[in-house]
């Protein structure tokens, strides 16, 4: 019996698929012995615990918090500073470095110099957050391609610099060429029209092209340094979001992009 706080639907399925039993924090269990069967799959997940009135793991906290994961020398800049490069009001910045300051996430190592501390576990913690709280609330639509030759060809689609990228398995594809996308994620500044124009997409609930609000402003960073035919999000975005499909070969490349790209940041 596997015992989860939470655990993907990929997985899931394939624990299934070897009739091994497991039980989740919400109550979703699947258990099949001696002819009886007991399953239940339709408790949603229970939500990241968070410090009541705490401001770091918020949905504009979370997007902070990317741009400091991104570049830890925004710490050392007036609030006013950050404020501007996160394109966030200038009054959350300060509850938001105070909510990582009582999680023991950011720490003074000396006058007025700040670090973030337990990289490793804030990571995981932003990683689940991003998923449960910030990232449903960037959704523009599912599409799926007017040919669909254009989705097998998907890497000479001319996606407009600086305004829309890949992420996601195409993301993961572009820095590893390890992973053939099944679905295709953008994250964008375009309108969803503009979508539909530029890139020939018809809306679709049930597409393989994912489109998603761009929430970080990696133009405004001194230390972008990260390349993927300048059409990828960055590394930290692919891994994250490849990490909580948990299908299997996506969990793989984020190993690869964690490799390369990450494990001497964090």
């Amino acid at each position: 019996l596997v015992v989860a706080n939470r655990l993907f639907p990929k997985i899931k399925e394939e624990l299934r698929q070897k009739h091994i039993a497991y039980l989740e924090a919400n109550g979703n269990i699947y258990l099949q012995n001696k002819g009886i069967m007991v399953w239940l799959d339709g408790q949603k997940p229970i939500p990241p615990a968070t410090e009541k009135g705490n401001r770091a793991f918020t949905k504009t906290g979370l997007k902070v918090l990317f741009h400091f994961l991104l570049d830890e020398q925004l710490l050392q800049l007036r609030y006013r500073e950050i404020a501007n490069i996160t394109n966030v009001a200038l009054g959350n910045i300060n509850y938001i470095m105070n909510g990582l300051k009582e999680l023991n996430f950011l720490i003074e190592v000396k006058d007025q110099t700040f670090r973030l501390n337990n990289k490793k576990e804030l990571l995981q913690k932003w990683m689940i957050a991003y998923e449960e709280r910030l990232k449903p609330a960037l959704v523009i639509g599912r599409f799926r391609f007017l040919k669909e030759e254009d989705f097998n060809n998907w890497t000479t689609v001319p996606l407009l610099r600086g305004k829309t990228l890949w992420g996601g398995e195409p993301a993961g594809d572009l820095l590893t060429n390890y992973l053939r996308p099944a679905e295709l994620t953008i994250y964008t500044n375009e309108t969803r029209n503009e979508l539909i124009k530029n890139y020939r997409l018809i809306p679709d609930d049930k597409g393989n092209v994912k489109a998603y609000q761009k929430f970080w402003h990696e133009e405004k960073l001194e230390n972008h340094h990260y390349t993927a035919y300048d059409v990828a999000v960055p590394p930290l975005l692919a891994y994250t979001d490849l990490m909580n499909t948990g299908d299997r070969r996506c969990v793989e490349t984020a190993q690869k992009i964690y490799d390369e790209f990450l494990q001497n940041k964090l």
